[in-house]
């Protein structure tokens, strides 16, 4: 290379160089501002949620979930178990089965239920322990 290529091509650098950073600079600068309150605009998207809570027999339970049979498992928690049920009702219901050792020692209960049962899709949340 001659110098005059070697300092075009240094001058190609540096500018690709500054436009790296200010590009950086500019995102960084987007990503930390706040976005503005929208706690009406959500509300308004999400269904009313009617907080239900009823109480079942132990054998209803049992029989809704087969025996809180491995087929019905939904999902795996830290908490415990949930497993699809049909209510008396016939509404197909979500039914979690809280681990044995959690209620022993009265750990981990606090917001779940509550955040769970607010979800779309699942009318009722079962707790049983």
């Amino acid at each position: 290379m001659t110098r005059g290529e070697d300092i075009a091509y240094d001058l190609v650098l540096v500018l690709l160089s500054i436009s790296l950073l200010i590009l950086a600079i500019v995102l960084i600068i987007i990503c930390r501002r706040k976005p503005a309150k929208s706690d009406d605009h959500e509300n308004q998207l999400e269904p009313p949620v009617k907080l239900v809570a009823s109480s079942y027999q132990l054998t209803d339970i049992d029989a809704a979930t087969d025996g809180f049979n491995h087929r019905r498992i939904i999902g795996k928690g830290r908490l415990g178990t949930v497993y699809a049920a049909i209510s008396p009702r016939g509404e197909l219901v979500a039914v979690k089965r809280i681990h044995p050792q959690l209620v022993l020692s009265n750990a981990g209960f606090g917001l779940e239920p509550a955040v769970k049962s607010r979800r779309r899709g699942c009318q009722r949340a079962f707790i049983f322990a």
